[in-house]
């Protein structure tokens, strides 16, 4: 293991609808120190206003990846996101 790729870690999100997948990730990635796997636990949107707030500069790029995440989920069950 490198220095770059030492503190690198992986969540694996499955999507509440999947709780066989859930399980079987679970397993699968037991041993492994650097996965973490987790059930999204997002219940509903929690955003209550249609737009961000002047001077808000990071929504647009929060929304994006939410939405990104989103769709990963509703396609194929679960997102993998690197964290560092």
């Amino acid at each position: 293991m490198t220095a770059e790729t030492a503190d690198v870690r992986y969540l694996v999100i499955v999507s509440r609808e999947r709780p066989d997948l859930f399980d079987e990730l679970k397993r699968r990635f037991a041993g492994d120190p650097t996965v973490q796997v987790l059930l999204d636990r997002r219940v509903g949107e929690r955003r209550q206003r249609e737009h961000a707030r002047p001077g808000e500069r990071r929504g647009r790029d929060r929304r994006e990846a939410t939405m990104h995440v989103t769709a990963s989920l509703w396609l194929a069950g679960y997102v993998i996101v690197r964290v560092r």
